[in-house]
């Protein structure tokens, strides 16, 4: 399979690359159609720490602060990656249309009427910024799929399926955190799939590591509900030598590494967050062990690795004894964000009204909007009932009837989808190998976390799923091109 799929690469490498300049273009034509979202404000109004921090020099008005106001709720419950990418948007095109905050509190045609409708120009160059890096997003599943499956087809499906499927497409388009997430959650699963690989043929490389703990870090800073498919994945890897009974060094090293990446994850978080920069000490210091632990089990026979863990040593212990007291107020950024979180989500649920509550206790009722979203195209485009007016309604007909809104419910696409993925799943169990495991961590753990934690009936929380779900797809394509082959070379033998 991996002879053919590079053959078939090396001869028609530039199908590939049309196909994903028109995905992209295709993404980013729809963007001044999809209809507005009162939390796209919410991302203008915090695009403003980008003038705090990189114009002004006012870091202190960012840092967090225990007396801390709404606009602080905001920088905790929220990555921060679109926002300071708006913000640098808007600094190199000159943009200074005014940006008003969206009223929850208030109808629809109150919110018009006092002007807290952004720009065109402001909206359209916002959503770029989340556009561009979805776009680039289904750039790099187009590879994941190829790669993690050694199939052209798989990595076309999985692109196409991604790039028109209706609730992403829109969540992509919007001045929200899809774009961003998508993207850096996409490169984590591209990165660990080299080390996949090479625990596959019982072999270690550290730099693959490296990456993938920045990755990640850079995945929780575009946004913190992230963290089950990061879960998913380094228990995928965690579980694979014991998945190949692989010798117990081997089993070590694999499990020294990943803790280094988990180190280098949440600092690299604390990093990219600058409302968490107060715990700028906490972060060089866990890199400083990450160094260590990298370079543990080359210290005997590698000089440059033991330089590495010097500097390592020398950057933790000088981090500590600049401020002794950061081992101690380590969780207190995740504590303060799972603080604000929770009441965010009263406040989410008293004002989006009990018809988008999933009861805990009605476990079917989660099951089956897990499912739903999973496997259905349908878009949810709102979820306050102030947006259910007759105006927004039409902006919505308008939308779904141009040739850009992708697969926005249609049952013909979502079944064939369904039916290849189930094929997918089929075809993984048959042969399991490192990639099953990978597929299957990836939906089983993702769909148990957001299962478990995710109270609302909130399309854009479970998007995550497209994922794993477009991936099992992938696998389903790729056995079809497999069939197809073989009937060809039948036919002319």
């Amino acid at each position: 399979m991996q002879k053919i799929h590079a053959g078939s690469t090396a001869r028609f490498p530039w199908l590939d690359i049309l196909l994903l300049l028109a995905l992209v273009l295709y993404t980013l034509l729809g963007i001044s159609l999809v209809p507005f979202h009162g939390d796209e404000s919410a991302f203008l109004i915090l695009s403003e720490d980008y003038d705090r921090v990189f114009k002004d020099g006012k870091f202190e008005r960012v840092l967090f602060n225990p007396e801390g106001g709404e606009k602080q709720n905001l920088r905790l419950t929220t990555g921060s990656i679109l926002a300071f990418s708006i913000g640098f948007v808007r600094d190199i095109t000159d943009n200074d249309d005014p940006i008003q905050r969206w009223l929850w509190g208030a109808s629809w045609e109150e919110n018009l009427a006092l002007g807290n409708m952004p720009s065109p120009r402001l909206l359209n160059l916002a959503r770029f910024c989340s556009a561009i890096m979805g776009a680039l997003g289904i750039v790099l599943f187009f590879m994941l799929a190829g790669n993690l499956f050694s199939s052209r087809a798989a990595a076309w499906l999985a692109a196409l399926a991604l790039a028109t499927q209706g609730g992403v497409l829109v969540n992509f388009r919007r001045a929200m955190q899809e774009g961003p997430k998508f993207l850096m959650l996409i490169l984590t699963a591209y990165v660990a799939l080299y080390v996949l690989k090479n625990l596959g043929r019982s072999e270690i490389r550290k730099f693959p590591y490296f990456l993938l703990g920045i990755a990640s870090g850079l995945t929780l800073a575009a946004k913190q509900d992230t963290a089950p498919v990061l879960v998913a994945i380094f228990l995928a890897l965690a579980l694979l030598p014991v998945f190949k009974k692989e010798t117990a060094r081997l089993f070590f090293i694999n499990g020294l590494y990943l803790g280094a990446a988990t180190l280098l994850a949440y600092a690299f978080f604390l990093l990219f967050m600058p409302v968490f920069w107060r715990w700028w000490e906490s972060a060089f210091a866990l890199i400083g062990i990450a160094m260590i632990l990298l370079q543990l089990p080359l210290i005997r026979r590698d000089r440059i690795a033991m330089s590495l863990a010097l500097a390592g040593c020398v950057l933790a212990i000088g981090m500590t004894v600049r401020s002794p007291a950061l081992w101690g107020s380590l969780p207190d950024p995740v504590m303060h964000m799972l603080e604000f979180r929770d009441g965010l989500v009263d406040v989410q649920i008293a004002s989006s009204g009990s018809r988008n509550l999933l009861e805990s206790d009605s476990y079917r009722n989660r099951l089956s909007f897990l499912l739903e979203n999973m496997v259905s195209s349908r878009v949810m485009y709102f979820e306050n009932t102030n947006f259910d007016v007759p105006l927004y309604r039409e902006m919505i007909a308008a939308y779904e009837g141009s040739l850009l809104s992708g697969r926005t419910g249609s049952l013909i696409w979502d079944g064939l989808i369904l039916m290849l993925a189930l094929l997918g799943g089929w075809t993984l169990l048959k042969k399991p190998a490192a990639e099953s495991l990978f597929a299957y961590s990836l939906l089983l753990v993702t769909g148990i976390f957001l299962f478990f934690m995710i109270p609302l009936s909130w399309q854009r929380y479970f998007l995550v799923m497209q994922i794993p779900y477009l991936l099992f797809a992938a696998a389903g394509g790729a056995q079809v091109g497999v069939w197809v082959k073989g009937f060809r070379d039948s036919r002319t033998a």
